[in-house]
């Protein structure tokens, strides 16, 4: 979801090793891509070569303040929004005006995220298309099941 998260996790993408997804406590959880290091876990999947891993690295590089800011104006607004609920959690009106902003950041973030995804589908092979292809259905697949859990829940 984040740029220090994405970028943390490409392999050779970060700088230091207190970036390297192994200094996470979360190593081998995967909730998804962006979260934790679903990410990461997907680009290895895809055994990217050295070239296409400098490629997605430049990306990053050259993508870092828009990701920074974007994440910056999430954090900011979610937190926003939280303060508000601690502070009057009967305030519903200012509540739903604060919660649109996180929707307008999250959008940006989605933006993103998309224009990452056709960077990489532009320098994926076919045999490493169709691996992503594999692994998207299988998100998909995942998010189904929870959506499908939840309605069942809900009845």
């Amino acid at each position: 979801m984040s740029f220090a998260t994405l970028n943390a996790q490409v392999p050779s993408a970060s700088a230091s090793a207190s970036e390297s997804p192994a200094a996470s406590p979360e190593t081998g959880k995967h909730h998804g891509w962006g979260r934790h290091h679903g990410f990461g876990e997907l680009l290895k999947q895809l055994n990217l070569t050295d070239a296409q891993k400098q490629q997605v690295k430049q990306f990053f590089s050259d993508n870092k303040q828009a990701f920074k800011t974007n994440m910056l104006n999430l954090l900011k607004a979610k937190q926003a929004v939280n303060s508000a609920i601690e502070k009057n959690p009967s305030d519903e009106s200012t509540i739903r005006s604060l919660s649109a902003n996180v929707g307008t950041a999250q959008t940006e973030l989605s933006a993103q995220r998309a224009k990452f995804d056709a960077f990489l589908q532009s320098i994926l092979t076919t045999e490493q298309k169709q691996s992503l292809t594999t692994l998207q259905q299988k998100r998909d697949a995942r998010i189904q099941s929870h959506i499908s859990h939840l309605s069942q829940t809900n009845s």
